[in-house]
């Protein structure tokens, strides 16, 4: 029967092989791209809703509630316009046209 030191250091190990994996080959652009769609579905968001919301939250900030509360809603009006299959559709192209640079 192995001993619980034992098992530890198998799992490390296997741990440590597939992070060794991971980092001399990289992760393949199909299966970061299905990632990052799960992230986004999860958050109920897609590629081109969250660029523009993030892009919108990159202004910058002011002591005046008036202008806070104006960022906040035309971030959600503008990211929420894009919560389609259209967006998605958009954010994929994007995608596609900077995959030399970005590689996914």
């Amino acid at each position: 029967m192995p001993t619980a030191t034992a098992i530890v250091t198998v799992l490390a190990g296997i741990v440590a092989v597939l992070a060794v994996v991971v980092y001399f080959f990289g992760i393949p652009p199909e299966l970061k791209r299905k990632m990052e769609n799960e992230a986004l579905k999860t958050m109920g968001e897609n590629k081109a809703s969250y660029v523009v919301k993030d892009q919108i939250n990159k202004l910058p900030a002011s002591d005046q509630e008036d202008i806070k509360d104006l960022k906040k809603g035309l971030g959600n009006a503008l990211g929420g316009g894009l919560q389609n299959p259209l967006g998605k559709t958009v954010g994929d192209v994007g995608d596609d046209l900077t995959r030399d640079f970005t590689g996914r």
